[in-house]
């Protein structure tokens, strides 16, 4: 499948998930009470919610930006930014958001960033940011644990699932960084086995190409080696990335005037939610985020207001930067056809090689 027709149907398949989970969460409801529930939440922490999703997004480009500085390279603030999108968006449209991290990829080689520098950082802060994920929730589920201990055991088969899955991916990722042996004989294989498919013509030429971009793939991560402190800044910001997230059901639930539960119980709650949902391979875990968030926020939002809950949550959290992402890459996608129409060299243009401007 080509990746135009790939696009075309991994959104109708998304959008397909949202009408079904609408449905669901909608019917047998009476929708004038849940409009005028969210009609009633206070503009304020709605508008709150709102900013740290938006600090969520700019917080995963500013990583990228502060390795590639550590690297000599230049990035802007709009391309924080615009990564970011582009992880949120294509991470909502495949399943167990596999698909983010490969596009920034295609994005930054774009912009004429070295592949096997961005390949590093990439998979850094991807590793670093699930780190801080098992960070946050241990310290939060300790925190709490008189609270935490019964939802635990309520969702522990898919509490266990999330648990393995992360670790796994933490380790796959750690070794990927610094295993340069596993790195190189993987790539390789690939490549024979995509030759004898007869699917990559002269794969020794690839092979050479690729043990020489493996040199400039051990400098990146050997500068993370020899730089601790720039890796624990970056570890840093993505723990506030994290909690720019996990922030926005307390704050939906402060917008309704509710007071009885406070910051660190939400976040816990919101860490196991994320915990049991993140890595099930449906596209952005659209249905089960939601219906997660009915089980585990029931007794905190109650029946009356149970539902415009989670429309607000997932709302702000999820469907609404969805929405801003597409946008903001089909007005990229638009750019960059119009100048190549025009033959122009727009001022965001980069070298080849090392990402400088030029």
């Amino acid at each position: 499948m080509s990746r135009p027709k790939k696009m075309v149907f991994q959104i109708a398949l998304l959008l397909a998930l949202m009408g079904v989970t609408f449905y669901l969460l909608l019917r047998d409801r009476n929708i004038t009470m849940i409009w005028a529930s969210v009609l009633a939440a206070k503009k304020g922490y709605i508008l709150l919610a709102v900013a740290s999703m938006l600090l969520y997004i700019f917080c995963g480009g500013w990583c990228i930006r502060v390795l590639l500085h550590g690297l000599g390279q230049s990035m802007s603030i709009w391309r924080c930014f615009k990564y970011s999108f582009v992880e949120f968006y294509f991470s909502a449209l495949t399943p167990s958001s596999t698909g983010g991290q490969p596009m920034q990829l295609v994005y930054m080689k774009q912009d004429g960033y070295s592949i096997s520098d961005s390949s590093v950082i990439v998979l850094a802060v991807t590793a670093l940011y699930k780190i801080a994920f098992l960070m946050l929730a241990l310290i939060f589920f300790l925190i709490n644990w008189q609270m935490m201990a019964e939802k635990i055991f309520a969702m522990r088969f898919l509490f266990a699932l999330g648990l393995v899955l992360n670790v796994a991916l933490i380790i796959g990722l750690c070794f990927l960084l610094f295993s340069k042996r596993l790195v190189f004989f993987l790539s390789t294989g690939v490549l024979r086995l995509l030759g004898k498919l007869h699917l990559v013509k002269d794969t020794e030429r690839h092979v050479f190409s690729l043990a020489r971009k493996s040199i400039q793939y051990r400098r990146c991560a050997g500068f993370m080696k020899e730089h601790p402190f720039v890796v624990l800044r970056t570890f840093f910001v993505l723990a506030l990335q994290r909690l720019s997230l996990l922030i926005v059901p307390y704050l939906v639930y402060r917008s309704f005037g509710m007071r009885q539960y406070g910051v660190t119980q939400l976040l816990a709650i919101q860490l196991l939610l994320a915990m049991c949902v993140e890595m099930l391979p449906l596209p952005g875990a659209v249905g089960i985020s939601e219906k997660a968030f009915l089980i585990l926020f029931g007794p905190v939002f109650g029946d009356r207001l149970l539902t415009s809950a989670v429309l607000l949550s997932r709302g702000i959290s999820f469907y609404l930067m969805v929405l801003l992402s597409g946008i903001i890459i089909s007005g990229v996608q638009l750019s960059a056809m119009f100048r190549r129409k025009k033959g122009q060299t727009g001022p965001d243009n980069f070298t080849n090689s090392g990402g400088m401007p030029k």
